[in-house]
């Protein structure tokens, strides 16, 4: 047998092994062929084929490309390129392909409908709805068209006409995959948990191997306290999926919620060990460490998920007042700041920043965003009790007793807010008789 004829050997074991599942020896064959035969189309496109099941799309869109140099006009192979483009995340390059697709056959639908994910995905919902219906010219009834713009309608926060897009996806194919499990999302997303519950079930009845779906109903199990049906869904997760970072990171998190600290401690060391930079795990090793009192190995993790963590301005938040009481001022002071390059209108955010300038002295520069915290919400009464303690520390009495009864009028049962009101207002009557005193005694001295 001569090496051509073992080629194209090679590619028709490829394509059995690839109907097996058996994709990464699919794409070894494959690309044994293609080094004896790079001038065949056919093989690089399958190539793209195997490593898009094997979800390594940067790879695929190599594959593709070569397939296009030796046919640059296959509408099909530049669908799949687009295809993969949009899931590797590279949006506009996935228009460029679909586009040519529209140049060389204009009633070909797919490069209309997927097109609808690339717009979608950029936040050009204007382009999105354009794509769908001129997609509908070509075939009015296409279910991917209408799951695709529910994606669109739900990256707007437009989650009833995702809902009713998805529903149609199944009027289409009652079996279409994650259809289901989209309308639960929205469901969660409006607060209707009981009915994101059974679109998850219902998801999971058709696709009872799905971890994504497996993964996104424990976490709503969890979060309304069905902990165990939650542990259960997680540990099917581990059985397919050994080395899942999220599966282990959410059964540490309801040994947490249990008080097992030992436990909880260990699934968040393993998740870190899977995933160097899961979002959240070292904030909880941070806590965990907190309720030792080891405030340094604390501070450590806080610091490493803030590094981590770039722009997310809920977990600045958390790590700023974690950071705060793992007595680490200085460094909650930077968390603080950072949130407020995102969110420069956060009152809270302001007022933490104030906290952290008094805990390492700079009182001036805390009271600059004490003030700039009830400039933006003027019913804040934990800010003007700190700012009233602030100018009080400063012997500022007047000002002191100013905030303090604004703050009083806002929390008069607050007991700190009393007994700093009631604290000012001493000294100011000490200081009125102190004053009586001297004045009575001069008037008796007959000056």
């Amino acid at each position: 047998m001569n090496e051509w004829t073992n080629a194209e050997t090679r590619a028709e074991r490829a394509r059995e092994l690839y109907d097996q599942g058996r994709l990464a020896e699919a794409a070894a064959e494959l690309r044994a062929a293609i080094t004896v035969n790079p001038y065949n189309p056919a093989w690089h496109f399958n190539l793209g084929l195997v490593l898009d099941a094997m979800d390594d799309h940067a790879s695929a869109c190599h594959a593709y490309r070569d397939a296009l140099r030796l046919n640059p006009n296959d509408v099909e192979t530049l669908n799949c390129l687009g295809v993969s483009m949009n899931r590797a995340g590279r949006y506009s390059q996935a228009l460029k392909y679909f586009r040519r697709i529209e140049r060389v056959d204009a009633t070909y639908e797919p490069c209309y409908c997927n097109r609808i994910i690339s717009y979608a995905e950029l936040y050009q919902h204007d382009q999105a709805e354009v794509m769908f219906y001129t997609a509908r010219l070509f075939k009015d009834e296409c279910p991917l068209c209408f799951f695709n713009l529910a994606g669109s309608f739900y990256n707007c926060g437009e989650y009833d006409r995702a809902i009713d897009c998805w529903q149609q996806t199944l009027r289409l194919d009652d079996k279409h995959p994650q259809a289901n499990a989209r309308i639960a999302d929205c469901f969660w997303a409006k607060g209707d948990l009981t009915s994101a519950l059974r679109h998850y079930e219902a998801e999971l009845e058709l696709s009872p191997d799905d971890v994504d779906t497996m993964l996104d109903y424990g976490e709503l199990l969890m979060t309304i306290d069905r902990l165990e049906e939650a542990e259960d869904q997680f540990r099917f997760v581990l059985e397919r999926e050994h080395d899942n970072a999220t599966a282990n990171f959410c059964l540490g998190e309801i040994a947490f919620k249990r008080g097992q600290i030992d436990a909880a401690e260990k699934r968040f060391k393993r998740t870190l060990r899977i995933d160097r930079s899961f979002a959240g795990a070292h904030a909880r090793l941070g806590q965990i460490m907190l309720k030792r009192r080891q405030l340094a190995n604390a501070a450590r993790h806080f610091l490493t998920e803030m590094r981590l963590c770039g722009d997310d301005p809920q977990m600045l938040q958390q790590l700023g007042e974690l950071l705060l009481e793992a007595k680490q001022a200085r460094h909650a002071g930077t968390a603080f700041r950072r949130l407020l390059t995102l969110s420069p209108k956060d009152a809270a955010a302001q007022h933490n920043l104030a906290v952290a300038c008094f805990l390492t002295g700079r009182i001036d520069e805390g009271i600059r965003h004490c003030k700039k915290a009830i400039k933006l919400r003027p019913d804040y009464p934990l800010a003007l009790y700190n700012l009233a303690l602030a100018h009080y520390r400063k012997g500022e009495m007047p000002q002191a007793r100013r905030y303090a009864a604004k703050a009083l009028a806002l929390a008069p049962r607050q007991d700190e807010i009393r007994a700093l009101s009631r604290k000012v207002g001493a000294y100011g009557f000490w200081r009125w008789l102190k004053r009586l005193a001297h004045h009575l005694t001069k008037r008796d001295r007959g000056e």
